[in-house]
């Protein structure tokens, strides 16, 4: 069945009262010169309900572009909000990738707090420059690969720049560490509550993530390994212009595995899922190389990473990315499990 069609259950998480789409483009149409120096004639179009609600903003007059992104109450708190726009801002001054420039409001903050009729949450809104290119999905493996070659070295940069810009750690923002992927308040609810799950593949899973986790508590967390990363690269939040890779999104940047960032990025591939591994890896090592521990881990990460979507699908079910989300992302993803636990003495 498509997950689309089945009523799923919200796997532990408080998703709280959120207003509709619609509800919220039409209100931001009435405050949005109240908090930025747009022109006059700007509409607002919605453009995405994923992990928060995203809006195109356009002027006719001028022509000009942006993208407003209203904050789900209860994700984030203003602390790690600003922190996010705080390494997307360094990352534009000190390296050459390409992302959105993150735009001011009148009264020169970055983030900005909106008060909805029909809510008692408080939601807040970040500005960003309209970023032009075509997204990557659709695309044939052969037309990816040397794209993929460069988002791995584009995450490489990330990760070099994040070692330095934010050496002690810091940056308050959360971890993606085995207890956040799979513990009791898993950030993303429980992978199991997924009703589109069979019971023969929640058993599949269920030992593959215990294979998994205690294989990453092996692998351990230093310096070399584990730090502040993008950790939402998929293929969604890659728009490419000619030869240019251009990356958006740095909304779940936490701390965690270099290597999540690889499990991001093919997330959503599956029989062309070798293939786009290895680009990326090949695009990663030119800019960071990586040890042979490292990579004897990266089928733990790809199939621990598809595992931990599943929670994401039971807790997001009405929105725009899980409508897309069909039965083979779970068979594939079985197969998957099954040949990781056969190599890993887990076999079922």
């Amino acid at each position: 069945r498509d997950v689309c069609e089945i009523e799923i259950n919200q796997g532990g998480i408080d998703m709280g009262t959120l207003l509709e789409p619609d509800d919220i483009r039409e209100q931001l149409q009435s405050q949005l010169l109240l908090h930025y120096d747009l022109p006059e004639d700007t509409k607002v179009y919605h453009l995405k309900y994923s992990e928060n609600f995203t809006y195109r903003l356009e002027s006719e007059m001028t022509g000009d572009k942006y993208v407003l992104r209203v904050n789900r109450p209860g994700y984030h708190d203003l602390a790690e909000l600003e922190s996010e726009l705080s390494w997307i801002r360094a990352v534009k001054r000190d390296t050459d990738i390409r992302t959105a420039d993150v735009l001011p409001g009148k009264d020169g903050k970055f983030i900005q707090q909106l008060a909805f009729t029909g809510s008692t949450d408080k939601y807040v809104c970040s500005l960003f420059s309209f970023v032009e290119g075509v997204g990557i999905r659709g695309m044939s493996t052969e037309e990816l690969i040397p794209y993929q070659k460069q988002i791995g070295a584009i995450t490489a940069k990330l990760h070099l720049h994040a070692m330095t810009w934010n050496a002690d750690n810091s940056l308050p923002r959360f971890h993606w560490d085995i207890e956040d992927m799979f513990g009791e308040t898993s950030r993303w609810g429980d992978w199991s509550k997924n009703p589109a799950l069979t019971p023969e593949q929640k058993e599949i899973f269920a030992k593959t993530v215990e294979i998994g986790c205690k294989k990453l508590e092996k692998y351990g967390k230093s310096p070399d390994r584990y730090g502040l990363i993008h950790s939402d690269l998929n293929i969604n939040n890659i728009l490419v212009d000619g030869d240019q890779v251009k990356i958006l999104d740095f909304d779940d940047c936490g701390y965690g595995w270099f290597l999540f960032d690889l499990s991001t990025a093919v997330l959503e591939y599956d029989t062309n899922l070798s293939e786009m591994t290895r680009a990326w890896l090949d695009g990663y090592q030119t800019v960071r190389p990586l040890s042979a521990e490292d990579l004897e881990e990266v089928d733990t990460f790809i199939v621990l990473r598809k595992i931990v979507r599943m929670g994401w699908i039971a807790s997001h079910w009405d929105n725009d990315t899980v409508k897309r989300v069909t039965d083979r992302y779970y068979t594939e993803t079985e197969k998957l499990a099954r040949a990781y636990c056969e190599r890993n003495g887990g076999c079922l």
